[in-house]
């Protein structure tokens, strides 16, 4: 670590302004991973902002569709999501569908958003998982998940970007002078996961998750039975959290938790005190 005390240092932000963000790689992406989450804290008044990395214009199996025909429909399926879930701020990249690289353009709008925001949490792909695969003895009849580049993609590039980018001073310079001062990520939640180590209750929340889910008509009909398959989801995964850590849950969701930062007592009782005054 650098000398944070050195001469002419520039003191990293600490304290958060959003409570979270969802870094997607596709239109429904944060839907699928968290989206009753995000649902539920924006319920109870945290401030919540979500991220588009991609256009979305592969997501169909229309070859004949303009994309940006497609990339303007799936931008509104996603808005209309986000108010199903009283999501705050929404943000699309529009890096393009099925080619997303770990690149300097892409890390660096990442690290623009975080400075923006400054979400306590940022919720993302794993970007470690390649293939969700059951075992074929046990379960002949299912078949494996081999996972979207773009999602492993977008996992690297939002790592990289909370660290060292996003809180370096010395990362992107040219983002002071637009205001944006380095900031310090408390925690990361990584969706798609084999790494499980978190899981919410979403029981009051799992019905929006299920309405915003259909608000992707492009990906999946108007006569989606959503509400039934995501039920079925979350409570395999309630199931879960009941052997894994005794936790008793009708509809859940799940995360790989990563604590990067954690404030000191002082910290919390100056922001609290600000917040009284």
């Amino acid at each position: 670590m650098a000398d944070k005390n050195a001469p002419g240092a520039l003191q990293v932000v600490t304290t958060p302004d959003y409570e979270a963000m969802f870094i997607g790689a596709h239109p429904d992406d944060n839907d699928f991973g968290a989206g009753a989450t995000s649902a539920l804290w924006a319920r109870q008044g945290k401030k919540i902002a979500l991220v588009v990395m991609t256009d979305g214009a592969e997501g169909s199996e229309v070859p004949s569709l303009i994309d940006t025909d497609l990339m303007l429909t799936r931008e509104q399926e996603q808005r209309m999501a986000c108010e199903v879930y009283g999501v705050q701020a929404l943000e699309f990249l529009r890096f393009p569908d099925g080619h997303l690289t770990n690149s300097e353009a892409a890390r660096k709008a990442v690290v623009r958003l975080i400075r923006k925001y400054r979400p306590r949490v940022i919720f993302t792909h794993d970007p470690s998982e390649h293939i969700f695969a059951p075992d074929p003895d046990e379960k002949p009849e299912d078949t494996a998940y081999l996972n979207h580049s773009d999602h492993r993609a977008t996992g690297r590039i939002v790592l990289d970007a909370i660290f060292p980018a996003a809180g370096n001073p010395r990362s992107y310079r040219e983002l002071l002078a637009e205001g944006l001062q380095p900031y310090r990520v408390h925690e990361v939640y990584l969706f798609f996961t084999g790494r499980d180590n978190t899981y919410i209750d979403v029981s009051e929340t799992i019905d929006l998750k299920a309405k915003g889910l259909l608000c992707h008509v492009t990906q999946f009909g108007p006569e989606a039975d959503m509400l039934e398959r995501v039920r079925k989801w979350s409570e395999g995964t309630a199931k879960e959290a009941k052997e894994k850590k005794g936790l008793d849950m009708r509809y859940a969701e799940s995360f790989c938790r990563i604590k990067l930062f954690v404030p000191k007592k002082e910290e919390e009782e100056g922001k609290e005190a600000e917040l009284e005054a």
